[in-house]
């Protein structure tokens, strides 16, 4: 069987494939998914530690905050030109050279030993989201290239929930290696993984078309692309909606993440490494089993778009109920719940884009995405740890007030963007509206 076919050849399958036979018969998705787990398993261990790290140096929530902030504004920043890289450079290069440098990187973490130190803390994991920045685009961007039209749900799907399974192993058994061994060991074995998934990308061929080099410089050439692929995101509003929807999630799902952490740190899970593993823990399994019950649930994909809306609401519902009873383990099933809702809402909006975006403009669109989806993160983060730190209005009715707001966040997003979507569906070819998932 070939593996990589014109895209004329992938319409005559509409099919879905399966998880197991995808990988069965796709090697080249199989190396770049192998990788892919490898380094989020390590990565996760890495998280955990670093809160954990800057708990015991500084027992400030406003601290940890600040780590959240930085993490997601070192990742939104450099996507300005990293969308560009991913259109303009080889995908697979950069996806390995950031994989090298994050494994040396990490091993910065070994310096730090006091609370005179805590500036490194932050510039690594500030370093380590910047690489980041320069591997998402890249690793969204060469997928549609390494599988089939109709391989492509399925892929986004296993993509999500391996990085739901990955967040759920790596935080849960590094949050009891951190708690038994230190968070020492923790960076070792996250160094290792970047350095494993590296390797075996370098083994990868993936097809990609290339923008032609221009004269002038990188930096002139690069700010007039981002702002040509913000054109085009424009000029296709049926883009810019789903662009929108990831991000809508972010307004208020960034600071109630960040409360997760404050959570698993105040003692209702006994020791703080073991609370903060066991609730992250559970954030994962949800965004895992969200993308599968996506595939088999939601097989109209007319209604995808709207499901977006509904989505981001159920995430605020669980974290709503949350909010609203004492914490003890049983929480773990709501947080469930709700980040099966965001995993859902992550796999669909992911395919819609990459189903309406061009191969010669999907980096910088990708980038453009991440780009809004980390900074309303980011900022989403700071004011959830600035109401904490200088008002009295506790963590319990904080995480309440931002679910709320979540809920009728998403609830307005249907209302809104309905008329246009049903435009976009009618002028859609048939050919494109077909859509069950098998």
């Amino acid at each position: 069987m070939t593996l990589l076919q014109p895209q004329r050849d992938m319409q005559e399958r509409v099919e879905e494939v399966g998880f197991f036979e995808l990988l069965r018969v796709n090697p080249l998705f199989r190396k770049y998914w192998y990788a892919n787990a490898i380094s989020m398993l390590g990565e996760w261990f890495n998280t955990v530690a670093l809160f954990v790290l800057i708990e015991r140096l500084t027992n400030s929530a406003l601290a940890i905050g600040a780590v959240f902030v930085l993490r997601m504004f070192a990742l939104a920043v450099p996507q300005v030109f990293t969308g560009v890289l991913a259109d303009r450079y080889s995908r697979k290069w950069l996806m390995v050279t950031a994989n090298v440098a994050s494994a040396i990187l990490v091993l910065a973490l070994f310096m730090v030993d006091d609370v005179g130190d805590v500036w490194l803390i932050y510039a690594v994991a500030g370093g380590l989201m910047a690489l980041h920045a320069v591997y998402v685009p890249a690793e969204n961007a060469a997928l549609p290239n390494l599988v089939r039209e109709n391989e492509l749900l399925t892929a986004n799907a296993l993509n999500s929930a391996t990085w739901s399974a990955s967040l759920a192993i790596g935080a849960s058994i590094g949050g009891l290696v951190v708690a038994k061994w230190g968070v020492e060991v923790a960076f070792v074995i996250d160094s290792a993984t970047f350095l494993v998934a590296a390797i075996m990308l370098s083994t990868l061929t993936i097809p990609q078309q290339k923008i032609e080099p221009r004269s002038g410089s990188f930096w002139r050439n690069a700010l007039g692309d981002v702002g040509q692929g913000w054109r085009i995101i424009r000029s296709r509003p049926e883009v810019g909606r789903i662009i929108t929807a990831k991000a809508l999630w972010s307004c208020f799902g960034g600071g109630l993440v960040y409360m997760l952490v404050l959570i698993g740190a105040n003692g209702e899970f006994g020791e703080v490494a073991a609370g903060i593993g066991i609730l992250f823990a559970a954030r994962g399994v949800g965004t895992g089993i969200g993308p599968v019950l996506a595939r088999y649930v939601f097989s109209e994909r007319s209604w995808w778009p709207y499901l977006l809306g509904i989505l981001v609401s159920t995430c605020g519902l669980g974290y709503l109920i949350v909010g609203l009873f004492e914490w003890g383990a049983w929480i773990t099933i709501l947080i469930i719940f709700a980040h099966a809702a965001s995993g859902a809402n992550w796999v669909l909006s992911t395919v819609l884009l990459q189903e309406r975006s061009e191969d010669e403009w999907r980096g910088r669109m990708f980038a453009t995405d991440f780009l809004l989806m980390t900074s309303v993160n980011g900022f989403s983060t700071m004011a959830a740890s600035l109401l904490l730190e200088y008002t009295e209005v506790g963590l319990r009715n904080a995480m309440v007030l931002f679910a709320t707001l979540q809920i009728f966040s998403g609830l307005l997003w249907i209302i809104l963007t309905r008329p246009g979507e049903k435009e976009y569906a009618a002028l859609k070819p048939a050919s494109k509206r077909r859509g069950a998932i098998a």
